[in-house]
């Protein structure tokens, strides 16, 4: 049936073929410089895969505000919480997950390509053009199968620890196994402490883990394989002691790597600097006191000069880290500064792990300031590029902006230090998005406090939200700003973004962005005024909504509820404003407002009830004697003193009569009299009156009272 199809592929394989070759021929240039016709061309440059991107990409540059390419460019799937944020890498990542689950679970599934034509050959697994071992389905190594030393090293090489394990028990253990590939399943069981390496491809997993911190406590394992494969080797060679002792010192087994040292010493078996760095490293749990550790640490360095052993950099930043540990005071920050200077002699220069150890040594939070990060920033200034070297590497940037933020309080030196860090390729080192969330934390947090308003505002429009998104203790952070800059606009933008962000229910925040709108209202123009008593509005709706909510879901920890104070500062912002389309939206949510006031759905009690009495007051005279005389009886209720002048002005603004004749009214007429000749919310009002005076209510009659909220439309001039 294919008869019809191989001629024309062959002949199409012949063309593609003549095609190469041409291709390749004419990618020959002549290695020298001159030529028989004098042109002389310049030589090949050698390319990468990705030069030519990386050309197309330096003419377009890189856009600030854009989100992470990991995430839709789609202003409507872009994250722009730090929960969706997550969620969102995590779900992609466990479809990588999924789809490598079935790779290997199923890998039958992916041992040929059955959609090719019979004339190929099906090749066992090779699934893929050209094949990329990878994506490729792993072997499966069982007690039936039959294995060579070539297995063991390709196992070795890929750090596959379970299956390197079996295949070296079915060869037979240390008898069964050559010397040197005895030596490499060594390091890797010490590199690993015989335990299974996490993959390096699930990133965001490790990312956005809560355990970000490595166990610093004896973790190696004893008498394990690792012990094992080193007992059996005779004769032991350097290699093995290098790897066994880097291994203990690694997992923090310090006294038994140093005890093999001492052997190794006594047998004129030569280390390397690598296992004095590692030594260097655990040190502090050979000894217990500064001075004891101090000594053991000159004594390895010792060490190290008696052997003829140059130090490095990766020793300079495993002195620098024991300090650092071991914790403070001048005599760790003077030997530091020692120990820095003899290798700036040797022509060592500090890398970004030995910048990191000595800012922790020496800008503590409550200890005195130390400038060192200036010199620091000039040092790091002059190179022509960073790059990762060493673990800690990642570690300098967020603990130096963390310094600038909290130990120096210093925005010049944060902005130094962010422009070192967009400097070429140097984002690199600003380490995985935790690390990412943590510097622009700090780097907020000092622009807010001591940064001029306008850089705060453009540093905050370029980095919020796609770069990054607040956390509740930034966000009150710019709400302060704001406040300070009179920002009304922003603030009431502001309340948009706690709602994005996923802050609007945190209720303290809520409070304090309440009353910096509240703080600024009265500096405002109308158009932005309408817009805080939009935000306000939708505040008030906000909680309500989740109150509800939580009420039909029964939940065990009930919603916070806003304070009274904050409900009052948006009864405050709504009363005031133009008759217009949104004047009976205004008055509908005072009047909600209230109730929520009267019904205790809100904690505590008003902290300014003068302004409380003022919208009784506005609400009288814009005709919602209802709103009015649910004010004042509120103040009454809560025993404040401004309860009374209230129910005056107010009642004097329902009947029309000046404030003296309505006083004396409600001092000298009897309570039957007074009950019939008053509108229902006017005596509502009259009762808030005595209320706040005498403690007892005008009339007992409940209908007056309840009839009191229902009638702001009806006329209120008749006595």
């Amino acid at each position: 049936m294919y008869s019809n199809v191989v001629v024309p592929r062959q002949w199409s394989r012949l063309a593609c073929l003549c095609r190469k070759l041409t291709t390749i021929e004419g990618q020959k240039l002549p290695q020298t410089s001159k030529s028989s016709d004098g042109i002389s061309p310049p030589p090949r440059i050698s390319r990468g895969p990705t030069d030519l991107l990386q050309a197309l990409a330096a003419t377009v540059g890189t856009d600030p505000t854009a989100p992470h390419y990991k995430y839709h460019d789609d202003p409507y799937l872009i994250p722009l919480s730090n929960f969706r944020k997550r969620a969102y890498a995590l779900s992609a990542e466990a479809g990588r997950k999924a789809a490598a689950w079935i790779r290997d679970e199923h890998a039958d599934l992916f041992t040929t390509r059955e959609w090719d034509p019979p004339t190929k050959m099906k090749t066992p697994y090779f699934n893929a053009d050209p094949h990329i071992p990878a994506f490729g389905p792993k072997p499966i190594y069982t007690d039936e199968s039959k294995v060579t030393e070539e297995d063991l090293k390709y196992t070795i090489q890929n750090a596959l620890l379970s299956d390197a394990l079996k295949i070296y028990q079915l060869l037979g253990g240390s008898e069964g196994v050559s010397s040197d590939l005895k030596l490499q399943l060594l390091q890797l069981m010490c590199f690993y402490n015989e335990r299974e390496p996490e993959s390096m491809e699930w990133m965001e997993e490790r990312w956005f883990s809560k355990n970000v911190r490595d166990r610093q406590a004896a973790t190696w394992k004893l008498g394990g394989l690792a012990d094992n494969i080193f007992t059996s080797m005779e004769p032991k060679t350097p290699e093995a002691y290098c790897a066994i002792i880097q291994g203990m010192a690694k997992y923090y087994q310090a006294e038994r790597a140093h005890s093999l040292t001492l052997e190794a010493i006594e047998k004129g078996i030569p280390l390397s600097t690598s296992v004095y760095n590692s030594l260097i490293s655990c040190v502090g749990y050979l000894r217990e006191g500064t001075a004891l550790r101090i000594e053991a640490l000159k004594t390895l360095l010792n060490q190290m000069n008696e052997q003829g052993l140059t130090p490095n950099k990766e020793t300079l930043s495993a002195c620098l880290r024991s300090l650092s540990v071991w914790g403070g005071g001048s005599t760790l920050q003077q030997l530091a500064l020692q120990v820095l200077a003899e290798f700036r002699q040797l022509g060592i220069q500090p890398g970004l792990s030995a910048y990191y150890f000595l800012l922790c040594l020496f800008c503590k939070e409550r200890g005195p300031r130390y400038d060192l990060l200036s010199t620091m920033i000039n040092d790091l200034e002059q190179r022509e590029s960073l790059e990762a070297e060493e673990l800690f590497d990642t570690h300098f940037f967020i603990t130096a902006m963390g310094v600038c933020s909290d130990h120096l309080q210093d925005i010049n030196l944060a902005e130094r230090l962010h422009a070192l860090l967009m400097k070429g390729d140097n984002y690199k080192l600003v380490g995985d998005a935790y690390k990412e969330s943590i510097y622009y934390r700090h780097y907020v947090t000092v622009a807010c406090r001591h940064a001029p308003y306008e850089k705060t505002l453009e540093l905050l429009d370029t980095l919020v939200p796609n770069i990054y998104v607040p956390e509740p203790t930034v966000m009150e952070e710019i709400i302060k700003t704001l406040e300070l800059g009179g920002a009304g606009d922003r603030l009431a933008q502001a309340w948009s973004q706690l709602v994005v962000f996923g802050h609007a229910k945190r209720v303290r925040l809520v409070e304090r962005l309440v009353a910096a709108m509240t703080s600024c209202y009265q500096y405002q123009d109308e158009e932005v005024k309408g817009k805080m008593r939009a935000a306000a509005i939708d505040i008030l709706n906000f909680g309500q909504a989740a109150e509800e909510t939580d009420e039909t879901k029964e939940r065990r920890t009930p919603v916070e509820k806003l304070s009274a104070t904050a409900v009052c500062n948006i009864i405050e912002m709504c009363a005031e404003g133009p008759a217009g389309a949104e004047h009976e939206a205004r008055w509908d949510a005072v009047s909600g407002a209230l109730q929520r006031l009267r019904r205790e759905e809100a904690a505590g009690v008003p902290a300014a009830p003068g302004a409380l009495a003022q919208v009784a007051v506005k609400a009288a005279q814009a005709g919602k004697h209802g709103i009015a005389a649910n004010a004042v009886t509120y103040l009454a209720e809560c025993g404040f003193d401004e309860a009374v002048p209230a129910s005056v002005q107010v009642l004097g603004a329902i009947l029309n009569r000046p404030e003296q004749e309505v006083e004396q009214m409600l001092t000298n007429q009897q309570q039957a009299s007074l009950s019939a000749s008053l509108h229902p919310s006017a005596l509502a009002v009259a009762e808030a009156y005595n209320l706040a005076k005498t403690g007892g209510p005008v009339v007992s009659s409940s209908e007056s009272r309840s009839s009191s909220s229902d009638s702001d439309s009806e006329s209120s001039d008749d006595e």
